[in-house]
């Protein structure tokens, strides 16, 4: 996700609301060529709390003009977690919440 908020605000989720191993977090940053993969690291590093060196290989994206004009300066960040006991957990929370919805008229 290219917005900061959103990856503070679900790392924050998921620590506070499940048991997080902090060693079985990764992340990568997907990044145009050109832009400075350090400061980009480094930046969504502060803001997902997770450390550089859990930081995988990133995708550095050939410019096409074609395509984009606008670049993120500080790219785009993925955050993983491998647990399975995790991942049922947000499944069945999310599960729960569509139910809920669909449980609601109109």
């Amino acid at each position: 996700n290219s917005d900061a908020r959103m990856i503070g605000l679900f790392c924050v989720w998921l620590r506070r609301y499940f048991e997080v191993d902090e060693a079985r977090l990764r992340a990568v940053v997907y990044l145009h060529e050109g832009l400075d993969l350090d400061a980009a690291v480094r930046h969504r590093s502060a803001i997902s709390g997770i450390p550089s060196c859990q930081f995988t290989k990133p995708y550095r994206a050939v410019p096409d003009p074609s395509i984009r004009r606008s670049k993120h300066p500080m790219g785009c960040l993925t955050v993983s977690y491998a647990c399975s006991r995790t991942h049922r957990s947000v499944m069945g929370l999310v599960h729960a919440l569509l139910e809920c919805r669909l449980a609601i008229p109109g």
